[in-house]
């Protein structure tokens, strides 16, 4: 097209998301150690929680198990005070939630593992929620001076 005898010049929107892209590219490849550092730990991360985790689960099923036996037994002890039997209660409720909390980090983390170290974002996605809600579980397990 003309405009008199003169061409109207323009830009392709090609050259336009080309160098868009090439800046993308270049913000990527300027920040690819830090971008790789924050995945590895990531992953690191996980593993430490599904590591806590299993010792966690371990140890409070054998506390909550002792907890089932003694409690019931505890109550019918007229040596035993108030104070005694309200500390084995909340104890053995404590030990359910820990509990509830473990099993909802097994099925959680290991998918969050698996996008970390595929790089599936899908999955990573996905899982978000998931992740949401076990921190807010294991937040709720904190005393309330220790959530501000």
């Amino acid at each position: 097209m003309t405009l008199g005898s003169q061409p109207v010049k323009y830009v392709h929107f090609s050259e336009k998301m080309t160098e868009s892209l090439m800046n993308i590219n270049k913000v990527i490849q300027d920040n690819k150690s830090t971008l790789d550092s924050i995945q590895d730990m990531a992953v690191e991360l996980t593993r430490s929680i599904r590591s806590l985790e299993a010792a966690a689960i371990k140890y409070v099923k054998m506390a909550d198990h002792v907890l089932e036996t003694l409690v019931p037994i505890l109550k019918n002890l007229p040596l035993v005070g108030r104070e005694v039997l309200e500390f084995a209660s909340e104890a053995q409720a404590m030990a359910k939630k820990i509990v509830t909390a473990c099993e909802t980090a097994e099925k959680v983390l290991p998918g969050v593992e698996a996008g970390l170290t595929t790089g599936d974002m899908l999955k990573l996605k996905a899982s978000t929620g998931d992740v949401q809600q076990l921190t807010r579980t294991l937040q709720g397990l904190l005393p309330s001076a220790a959530k501000k």
